[in-house]
């Protein structure tokens, strides 16, 4: 058995209070009782009550209330339960989560999808695992084995339910005492917590972890043999909530009744010290212990610390837990307060975490004359909500990143089912660190948004690199499919499964700290009310392949509430590039097309050879050039000729709302039609993810010489489109032309027009040169002008002028300003965005709040906070927030002004 080495840090992972403590003669007892008395105090913490919740406690007691204590005492697990042991005799559920217990059956498990009972003659719990446990006695564990040695702890399942159920009861009595004073539920509550207080010294640590095989480990476990990520548990499945917080708070409840002081009198032995030692502490000092990578978890484990601690007077966990929370503030948002790992979920559940440690602490003191022993500082009245203004930036930022039925925006790893609440109004809005935009408009049932992703990758990430998002009509009309814990968890990962463009079938990057991926931006424009605009560039989603990896999207007001997008994706490198659209995975819906197409039986691996995922475990299959392709069935294919247009509506069975999709080919390429499993409506249930499926569409071309961009127009409607019709024009150059054609109006949309390119409308012949231009005619007369980038419109005699990219050098950086030494330079406008350029590429935008000229000196204030050190004289930049690089050389600001008139 491995013993914990010598380390006053950790003091109560050793022997058991119950071994070493002296059998108290009967006098001591009463002096501990009578003390008790005498020093009983208020809980630590402020609990609510009401008549129902009192009349809830009750019936949630009920049951246990009704066991003679010493039933009540067997029914507490002696040993360690297992979560994640799955039912083996349907595919129901996800996630080796299908088994649930009752007290109506306290000695069995049911799966709650086909009710098969546990323990079970078909799967009999025949073969014996024997550990010791840290305690130095023996832990049997009985379990079934598959015939590919998976073994089914369906025993060490029920002793889980066990432990959380009576647990949660232990609180509910408790609550039930400080409401009512009424002592009989303090001692039953007493009994619960004294009763873990003996059984969990003795309790394996263990490895618990879905799809994969448990490990149950010997004897004691040392801190240096924790595994990452507080893989290593004992209370739970996950370190992370290994303390018995529900425990912990009875205790807390528990501290004005005499029912400890009974048991102390009746078992000849200090019952709280057992407690607070074998229990609390016990626990406490293993969650401390692990190493904390500063996690989307860790407020879960310092809530805990920071309870037991104030609790129970052991001040080293409410000060271990500031120190851990100041450096996770610090180190993982991003610098416009998008929490690191890119999913507005898991920014949410970081910042309520966060927010509920502050909360917790607020209002602490040390214990007189404490001082810690390191630094030798101390805490008093804590306040710590003034100290972490970050966090109200990070609370904004999730604010609006959310669809307008208060969904939040699903990309990456975040649940459709989430709800923040419904928008009223939406606006456009950029993510300038964390690179997102939306562009979106309107109020109410009339509010559109089009969302573009070109985050990087920091885990809970997707292959997601310029992806595509519609909702409008109430609803998401091209989906991104967010979060799941089912078998096809691969599909929801992989890039083909996202509106964007796959490379020779290959699944972008995921990235990671030591392989970023983000993406950069270009052109973020929205000061024209009519034209907004986002470019990006995703090039590193597929480093080691593409040359050229960008999406341009411009969205127009097309007049009376309607809007549309001009998509264009230009991709070089590979060989085969797919554009792919993906429809509602909400609701039933179908694709209409009026091309001709033939039955297609695979576009990837043939299906009689491609295996579907078992489980969420299989997720690294994606990686397999083409196995995503797997998931696409029911698939047609037509042709597409060049210099055509191709329409095609996602919409309901019966109609409308939807949206149009008119797809623009330069070149031959093929259109393939299908559909793929919509997860969301499988409701995390493995046996229905074929049942629910959503159209796409895979537009497909052979990369060119250069490489043709992919050109469409996306249309959402409610009855019918609004867009009369939709022409791109052959140019003899790279530039791009789409003309729309508009009930009362005619917008020409040019791109990439490095020369001047010609054209002829209402008013006779204009030009244009830039990045991109929109212009729209009316009546036979201009009625509106956009451009970006350098040259501009020349409508007959008339010159509308753009300029291109400005840049300065960075000279220094003053509080939340940039400062440059150009002189004469026109400096960018308050909502116009500025990129810093480092000499290796990286772009970090920002927000101008203002720009002036001080003492000859050019400054550009900007919006997000500016978390950089800047050292001139070493030419060493430093990013504060999250992902802490660090960058060498000449350090270049840029920006560009978009120019319109109407």
């Amino acid at each position: 058995m491995n013993k914990l080495p010598s380390n006053e840090r950790f003091p109560y992972l050793g022997t058991p209070f119950s071994q070493v403590e002296n059998c108290f003669p009967l006098l001591f007892c009463i002096f501990i009782w009578l003390a008790g008395l005498l020093q009983a105090e208020e809980p630590v913490f402020r609990y609510e009550s009401t008549p129902k919740d009192i009349a809830r406690w009750k019936r949630s007691t009920e049951w246990v209330r009704s066991l003679e204590e010493t039933e009540l005492v067997k029914l507490i697990p002696e040993q360690a339960g297992l979560r994640y042991i799955d039912c083996p005799h349907c595919d129901g559920g996800r996630q080796e989560n299908q088994l649930e217990w009752s007290p109506e059956s306290p000695e069995a498990i049911t799966c709650r999808f086909c009710k098969h009972r546990y323990p079970s003659s078909d799967y009999p719990d025949d073969r014996r695992l024997i550990v010791p446990t840290p305690t130095g006695k023996q832990a049997t564990y009985p379990y079934w084995e598959n015939e590919k040695g998976y073994r089914h702890f369906f025993q060490a399942r029920l002793d889980d339910e066990k432990r959380s159920y009576f647990a949660e009861k232990g609180k509910d009595l408790a609550l039930l005492y400080w409401a009512t004073k009424e002592e009989s539920y303090a001692r039953r509550s007493a009994i619960i917590l004294d009763r873990f207080a003996q059984v969990f010294p003795n309790w394996c640590y263990h490895y618990d972890y879905p799809h994969q095989q448990k490990v149950i480990f010997e004897g004691m476990v040392t801190p240096s043999q924790f595994r990452p990520g507080y893989r290593t548990a004992r209370w739970t499945w996950w370190a992370y909530s290994d303390i018995p917080v529900p425990l912990v708070q009875a205790y807390d409840l528990l501290r004005t009744s005499r029912a400890f002081d009974e048991l102390t009198h009746e078992q000849g032995l200090d019952v709280r010290k057992r407690i607070e030692n074998d229990l609390i502490r016990n626990a406490c000092e293993q969650v401390i212990a692990n190493r904390d990578e500063l996690t989307n978890m860790s407020p879960t484990a310092w809530a805990g610390l920071i309870q037991a601690g104030r609790i129970i007077q052991e001040p080293r966990y409410v000060h271990e837990s500031i120190r851990r929370l100041e450096r996770l503030v610090e180190t993982k948002f991003f610098y416009d307060g998008a929490w690191s790992e890119g999913s507005p979920d898991y920014g949410r559940q970081s910042l309520n975490g966060l927010e509920k440690v502050i909360e917790l602490v607020r209002g602490y003191s040390d214990p007189d004359g404490y001082r810690t022993p390191d630094q030798g500082n101390r805490l008093d009245d804590v306040d710590l909500q003034k100290s972490f203004p970050s966090l109200s930036v990070a609370r904004e930022t999730l604010s609006k990143w959310r669809l307008p039925n208060g969904r939040p925006v699903p990309v990456h790893d975040t649940w459709s089912t989430s709800q923040i609440g419904p928008l009223t109004v939406s606006r456009s809005y950029l993510l300038p660190a964390l690179g997102h935009a939306c562009l979106g408009s309107g109020e109410g049932k009339d509010q559109i948004q089009f969302h573009l992703t070109w985050s990087g990758g920091y885990g809970h990430s997707h292959a997601d690199h310029l992806s595509l998002l519609l909702y409008a009509n109430d609803r998401e009309h091209l989906s991104d499919l967010g979060y799941s814990h089912t078998a096809y968890r691969a599909w929801t990962l992989a890039t083909a499964a996202h509106n964007t463009v796959v490379i020779d079938g290959k699944n972008q990057s995921l990235g990671r700290t030591q392989t970023p991926t983000d993406g950069q931006l270009i052109h973020y424009s929205i000061s024209d009310p009519r034209v907004q605009v986002v470019r990006a560039s995703g090039i590193r989603g597929y480093a080691e392949v593409a040359t050229k990896y960008e999406r341009n999207l411009i969205v127009v007001d097309a007049g009376e509430g309607h809007r549309y997008a001009v998509d264009c994706f230009d991709v070089e490198g590979g060989t085969t590039h797919d554009y792919f659209l993906h429809g509602d995975a909400d609701r039933e819906s179908q694709i209409r097309c009026n091309l001709p197409t033939e039955q297609l039986s695979h576009v990837g691996p043939e299906r009689s050879r491609w295996i579907a995922p078992r489980h969420e475990g299989e997720t690294s299959k994606i990686s397999e050039p083409y196995y995503a392709y797997g998931f696409l069935n029911e698939l047609q294919r037509g042709i597409l000729t060049p210099n055509s247009s191709q329409e095609l509506l996602f919409e309901g069975n019966s109609g409308g709302p939807g949206v149009r999709v008119t797809l623009l080919p330069n070149q031959q390429g093929e259109l393939i039609l299908g559909k793929n499993s919509s997860i969301r409506r499988a409701g995390e249930d493995d046996a229905k993810l074929k049942e629910f499926q959503r159209p796409f569409l895979m537009w497909r071309q052979s990369a060119g010489q250069p490489a043709s961009p992919f050109v469409a127009v996306i249309e959402p409607y409610d009855a019918r489109p609004y867009v009369k019709s939709i022409e791109r024009i052959a140019t003899s150059t790279e530039t791009i032309v789409v003309k729309i054609e508009l009930p009362d109006r005619t917008d020409y949309i040019v791109l990439n027009a490095k020369l001047p390119w010609k054209g002829s409308g209402p008013t006779g012949d204009f030009t244009f040169q830039g990045d991109i231009g929109v212009v729209s005619f009316r009546s036979n007369s201009i009625d509106h002008r956009f451009s970006i980038g350098e040259g501009g419109w020349t409508i007959g005699k008339e010159r509308f002028p753009s300029k291109g990219i400005r840049e300065a050098t960075l000279d220094t950086i003053e509080e939340n300003a940039f400062c440059v030494l150009e002189k004469g330079i026109s400096l960018p406008r308050q909502g116009e965005v500025v990129r810093l350029v480092t000499p290796e590429g990286w772009v970090y935008p920002f927000h101008v709040q203002d720009s002036r000229i001080e003492n000859e000196i050019a400054k550009i204030f900007v919006v997000e906070p500016l978390a950089i050190t800047f050292d001139r004289s070493q030419k060493r930049l430093n990013l504060r927030s999250f992902p802490q690089r660090e960058h060498q050389g000449t350090f270049r600001l840029q920006w560009i002004e978009a120019v319109h008139s109407f």
